[in-house]
């Protein structure tokens, strides 16, 4: 783990991932007392991807999703709901669970977006995100000029 950067070794220990040994290759799994060992990925994934790729992987996010959120990422800020307060809390990207559309606040969660198989459900929601997003602009730009 030495090689890795100190946010995915965050990553690692919420997941509470174990390094094993699987044919000639290494991987982070998870262990179960009661079920079948569950691989993340590879030592090698986890060295060259992003943390927003592995979190987007580790929450089963197709490539389009993975994209769309990568290329818009200064659009999002990454956030996770505190259990005792109820309350969204921004956090590191290995943290997140949810993520908040700066120009709205509209909070995306990642399980919810798991649900979407569609991919043309997908880029609907792409479309109405931008449009939420140019309608928060053009509002601030009206009262700013009114």
């Amino acid at each position: 783990m030495t090689d890795l950067p100190h946010d995915k070794i965050r990553l690692i220990g919420k997941y509470r991932l174990v390094p094993k040994k699987i044919g000639n290759k290494l991987y982070w799994v998870r262990e179960f007392s009661n079920r079948p060992d569950h691989p993340y990925a590879t030592h090698r994934a986890i060295r060259r991807c992003s943390t927003l790729e592995l979190v987007f992987s580790f929450y089963d996010l197709c490539v389009a999703k993975m994209t769309y959120f990568t290329e818009n990422s200064l659009d999002y800020t990454p956030c996770k709901m505190n259990y005792r307060t109820g309350e969204i809390e921004y956090c590191e990207e290995w943290d997140m669970e949810l993520l908040s559309q700066n120009a709205t606040g509209i909070l995306i969660d990642l399980r919810n977006l798991a649900t979407i198989t569609d991919i043309n459900i997908f880029r609907e929601m792409c479309s109405w995100l931008e449009q939420q997003k140019e309608n928060y602009g053009n509002r601030r730009m009206l009262r700013a000029v009114g």
